[in-house]
């Protein structure tokens, strides 16, 4: 529907309307702002223009700092002219007394401390372990055997949950075999994980040193069982490796007293390139010798 105002002619129109919006125009364009923009009088003042109470302060900062760079300056000449009539001078034997008056009494405390220290480090580190985990299988296994032969009938014990949801299994104390118990298979099932992952090893050594005249980089691991010894030739990148099993392990372990600096001064590499313990033989061809609970509980029953 068309709501425009209705006229006589368009055409008219259409120019009346065009020629009211050029006025318009005009108008807006020659009309004066009822606000003055200009800049203001006050603006061209000296005493706005420039900040007399400003220069002032950093004309007095200027002439402290200049005051007390010509103090220092007199300071290090002065310095530098005594140090230069005093090099010029000889020095008597009582020319001057000592530095300091406790000097001594204090080399000696700190000399006392030192000692102590390394005494108290060395006993550490020479400590025999107080529990032994064999003796802890060996008892239970002995009890186990006693509780095999109080017992009437096939003594049966609830393993533990291995879930949340899942129940416990009876397992029978005694295996077919009769070799080994339930505990003991368990836990020489977790002994052969840990040597196959390599859990819970901790470094004991980290040196370099010279084997059959060649330097060698040495690690020196243990999980609590066995010794794991690498040494790594830097030059030929080449990485020779060897397992001390626990058995081994803990007899070198008493006689270096728990010193492995000692224990890697006894290490030699072989005219075969295979890295050697004197007085220990080879054992890493061997793998039936691994000192698990699997081949005790074996060795025991034949």
């Amino acid at each position: 529907m068309d709501r425009a105002i209705p006229v006589g002619n368009k055409i008219c129109s259409r120019r009346i309307q065009q020629r009211e919006q050029d006025l318009h125009r005009e108008r807006i364009k020659n009309m004066k702002s009822q606000v003055d923009t200009r800049t203001p009088m006050v603006a061209t003042l000296e005493h706005v223009k420039v900040n007399l109470k400003k220069e002032q302060m950093m004309e007095d900062r200027y002439t402290e700092i200049d005051r007390d760079n010509r103090i220092l300056l007199k300071k290090m000449t002065d310095i530098m002219k005594q140090q230069n009539t005093s090099s010029l001078t000889p020095r008597g034997p009582a020319s001057g007394g000592p530095v300091s008056l406790n000097k001594d009494a204090r080399k000696k405390e700190l000399l006392r401390i030192t000692k102590e220290n390394q005494s108290i480090l060395k006993r550490i580190q020479q400590a025999q372990p107080v529990y032994n985990h064999v003796e802890w299988e060996d008892e239970h296994r002995r009890n186990c055997n006693y509780l095999k032969n109080r017992c009437e009938f096939p003594v049966m014990l609830r393993t533990p949950r291995q879930g949340r949801f899942v129940s416990s299994e009876l397992v029978s104390v005694v295996e077919d075999d009769g070799a080994m118990t339930a505990r003991s298979a368990q836990s020489s099932r977790g002994a052969q994980q840990d040597l196959a992952d390599g859990a819970n090893q901790r470094y004991v050594l980290k040196e370099g040193m010279k084997l059959s005249d060649t330097y060698y980089l040495v690690d020196m691991s243990t999980d609590g069982r066995n010794l794991y010894v690498s040494a790594l030739d830097s030059s030929s990148s080449v990485t020779l490796e060897v397992v001390v099993k626990e058995k081994t392990h803990r007899k070198l372990y008493r006689e270096a007293n728990g010193d492995y600096r000692k224990i890697a001064q006894r290490l030699k590499v072989s005219p075969q390139g295979r890295l050697l313990l004197e007085g220990v033989e080879d054992e890493s061809h061997d793998a039936t010798d691994e000192l698990d609970a699997t081949s005790l509980v074996a060795r025991s029953s034949t």
